[in-house]
Order: C-alpha cells, then sequence, then structure tokens
C-alpha cells in the first residue's frame, strides 16, 4: 500500500497556483535602412506634396501579448527633410520653418500604449520638436515579428501614422502656402538588441 506524501502534494498545489510567468517583452533597436518618416501637408489645395525624415537613434520593447509594457523613445534627424528638391529643402530646414540649425533633432517618447485589436493600437506619447513638447497619438498597426534570414537576428515591423498642428510647436510661417495639420507617416522595422534601451536612454533632443 502507498503512503501518502503530504510534501509533494503541497509542493503541487503551490506550482499549480503559481502565477504564469510572462517573459521580458523584447527590445529593438530601429533599423535605420528600413524605418522611414514621411511628412505631408497641403499646398495652397493644389496637392499634398511629401517629404521624408530619417531616423537618427532611438528603441522600442514590444510584446504581442501585452501592449501595455511597450515603450518607444525615437530620434528624429530634422536635418534630413527631404522635399526632393534642393531649393524647397533648404527653405524647409531652415530658420523659416524647421530651424534645424539651432533644433537639428527632434525625439519622442511614449508614455502608454492602448490596445484596439489584436494587431493595432495607439501610442500616447510626447513629441519634442522645435524646442516645443506637446502630447501627440501615434496609430499604429503590427505588420510582422520574424527572423530576418539576411541579418540572422529577429526583427519587430509595424505601419504608423500620427497628425500634429505645427503651430502648436511654434512653426507659424507661410499660413497662406502651407496646410495647418501635418500628417506624419512611419514604416518602422527594428532588430533586436537587448543593449539598445541602455546604449541610447532617453537623450534630450538638440537644442532642447
Amino acid at each position: 500500500m502507498r503512503t501518502f506524501n503530504a510534501s509533494a502534494f503541497i509542493a503541487i498545489a503551490a506550482l499549480a497556483a503559481a502565477p504564469a510567468i510572462r517573459a521580458e517583452p523584447v527590445v529593438y533597436r530601429f533599423d535605420p535602412v528600413h524605418t522611414q518618416i514621411w511628412f505631408t501637408a497641403d499646398h495652397q489645395h493644389f496637392s499634398n506634396p511629401q517629404g521624408r525624415l530619417r531616423v537618427k537613434d532611438g528603441w522600442f520593447q514590444f510584446d504581442d501579448k501585452d501592449f501595455t509594457s511597450a515603450r518607444a523613445v525615437m530620434v528624429i534627424d530634422m536635418t534630413s527633410a527631404d522635399m526632393g528638391d534642393a531649393k524647397w529643402s533648404d527653405t524647409i530646414r531652415s530658420g523659416q520653418l524647421l530651424e534645424v540649425s539651432r533644433f537639428p533633432t527632434a525625439q519622442y517618447v511614449s508614455k502608454s500604449v492602448e490596445k484596439k485589436s489584436d494587431k493595432g493600437g495607439i501610442i500616447h506619447g510626447d513629441l519634442t520638436l522645435h524646442g516645443v513638447t506637446k502630447p501627440v497619438d501615434v496609430e499604429f498597426t503590427l505588420n510582422r515579428i520574424g527572423n530576418d534570414p539576411y541579418l540572422f537576428k529577429q526583427k519587430a515591423g509595424f505601419s504608423a501614422r500620427a497628425v500634429v498642428k505645427r503651430a502648436d510647436f511654434g512653426i507659424t510661417r507661410y499660413t497662406e502656402v502651407i496646410g495647418e495639420n501635418i500628417e506624419l507617416r512611419f514604416e518602422i522595422e527594428g532588430l533586436k538588441d537587448s543593449g539598445a534601451a541602455k546604449e541610447a536612454g532617453e537623450k534630450k533632443p538638440d537644442g532642447g
């Protein structure tokens, strides 16, 4: 006849009752080659031309099972503003508008993430641009998490968009030519890099 092992029973019961340990969210470094930012503004109601900006630095962490753990810090190179025409690009970068000689970078720092669907949500965060910090919401869609067969690293990819009012950031000239609302569109890829957050930190934008 087998004897009842009370200690073994207690150990099994304790394991069953213990809460499941969640994996830490993966940290990614922005891939500057495949991460693109496009900005669009109305031009005299004739068209909505697009310009491009580059990501200088930054990282994000993401767990598709727990959106609330997501964080992001993106540093944008404002000197890279490109309208596809040298003269137009120079005007955008000049003291008349972006004033990149004083404010060569902008920075977006997330504060919280709101889940809207299995693949989408809203990042609530602060954008520091042109020396001014204002709250900006970014809508995002998770495209894919998987391995890059060429880099042999895990990647995460997103598409995202936001709308900002340029006057909120002190960019007020040429209202008769350039629309008030600036739409930002992001195509983002991040490479898994556990040291990215520690290395980059939450840097203050240049000129801020």
